[in-house]
């Protein structure tokens, strides 16, 4: 027989989760930063990587093209050895929207690498060879910006030198219900990501960022050699002593639809970041790198995730607990009584347990951040959602991000989606 689980395990997990948690509420009433769209408009290059995306590709380049922005915007598509129609479709866009402000130019790979980073490279390349820009725009083909986002965040760079890179909440597409529960995740991590901005801890990169095309002269192109490119981006961006600052425009894109290719993308994230975290950038677990350094990495990533992980085998072990006890009792003759009365005192003595009023305080301070992203983000998020969001999705997503780090630590072989490949293979 298992031995019961100790109820010292379950007050760390607690007392970390509202940590974290205490933090975010004060950051909740600390100012909000104020961006001004540009007056200037200065000339900005957009890449898109592209392999087989005739089906949305369209919908990328136009929401791109009819951008409230003044300037002379580039848009470079880069055509990783696609099989489908998608170079036809760009060729079809340049003859009906090229322009003297807006110019779409296709560069073909003839072989695929597997791998978005090498594509986003090539293109980033280009642009500070040939068109020389000051402000480039990494945006995947799955994704449409909303018409004000540019000239917001070129506004978002004038307010400060140490700006390098200004990103928005991604919104996914709505079909199902996995996509309305991914639909709860972003937004709320949408509103984690404008809290950790007040506090300069906002360390990501993700589907739509704009950065100064100086600073890839600076710090070297997206990692060839890692399975979340982007939030190595984000953490060399903030190795360098920059800031990266969060837009309230909203970005929108096209999510998994079925639980497998959404379990292969989290665990792709929990791989790489593990990766990132005690492989590529350990030092910045140092308060040298402000509250990047001594909150966001240790705190929210490290302990975070890691009592995530941890509360996912507590549970499993409860669970398993309790179906070899019910099987003892039942073997030895105990049957269920089903006796609904309920003396006041039995209540009085459950609500006097200190894991029932904690658990009772974690609820509360969740419905809080439920409201507190509704009222932010300015989404409709249905009640019901939320709560499968909060009970069964944040296991799933805990036990992906275990079963990342398992195949990190075991070095078991990863996918990416469709495309299997060795993130540490040298290219050729």
């Amino acid at each position: 027989m298992l031995p019961a689980l100790p109820s010292w395990l379950v007050y760390p997990l607690l007392f970390v989760g509202f940590f974290i948690s205490f933090f975010f509420i004060i950051l909740i009433f600390k100012k909000e930063r104020e961006i001004l769209p540009t007056k200037d408009f200065p000339e900005v290059s957009f890449v898109i990587p592209a392999r087989n995306v005739e089906n949305c590709i369209t919908r990328c380049v136009e929401s791109i093209i009819r951008q409230d922005y003044k300037g002379k915007i580039n848009i470079v598509v880069v055509n990783d050895a696609s099989k489908d129609q998608t170079p036809e479709i760009v060729r079809a866009l340049i003859k009906k929207y090229n322009s003297k402000l807006r110019e779409i130019i296709l560069i073909n790979r003839e072989k695929t690498l597997d791998h978005k980073a090498y594509v986003v490279n090539d293109g980033i390349k280009y642009v500070m060879k040939n068109l020389k820009t000051e402000f480039v725009a990494p945006v995947d083909a799955d994704t449409f910006i909303t018409k004000n986002i540019l000239k917001n965040a070129i506004g978002a760079f004038e307010k400060d030198e140490l700006i390098m890179a200004v990103i928005a909440p991604l919104i996914p597409l709505q079909k199902n219900f996995l996509l309305r529960l991914q639909y709860v995740e972003y937004v709320m991590s949408s509103l984690f990501r404008e809290l950790l901005g007040r506090a300069e801890a906002l360390c990501a990169t993700p589907a739509f960022t704009i950065f100064k095309t100086r600073f890839f002269k600076e710090a070297g192109l997206y990692n060839e050699h890692t399975w979340t490119e982007d939030f190595d981006m984000a953490l060399r961006v903030k190795s360098h002593f920059y800031k990266i600052v969060y837009l309230r425009d909203k970005v929108y894109f096209i999510a998994p639809e079925k639980i497998g290719k959404l379990r292969t993308e989290r665990v792709r994230w929990g791989h790489g970041t593990v990766q990132a975290l005690f492989k590529d950038y350990p030092y910045m677990l140092s308060p040298k790198y402000g509250a990047v350094g001594t909150f966001f990495l240790p705190i929210t990533v490290v302990l975070g995730l890691g009592l995530l992980m941890l509360s996912l085998l507590l549970l499993i072990y409860a669970i398993i607990y309790a179906l070899l006890y019910t099987a003892r009792s039942w073997v030895i003759g105990w049957r269920p009584v089903l006796d609904f009365k309920i003396s006041l005192f039995d209540l009085s003595i459950a609500a006097s347990d200190p894991r029932f009023i904690l658990g009772f305080f974690a609820v509360l301070i969740s419905i809080l951040f439920f409201v507190v992203a509704r009222r932010y983000g300015k989404e409709k998020i249905r009640f019901i959602d939320y709560l499968v969001f909060f009970i069964p999705y944040i296991w799933f997503l805990a036990y992906t991000q275990l079963e990342g780090f398992i195949k990190y630590v075991f070095n078991l072989k990863m996918q990416w989606g469709h495309m299997h490949i060795d993130p540490n293979k040298k290219k050729k």
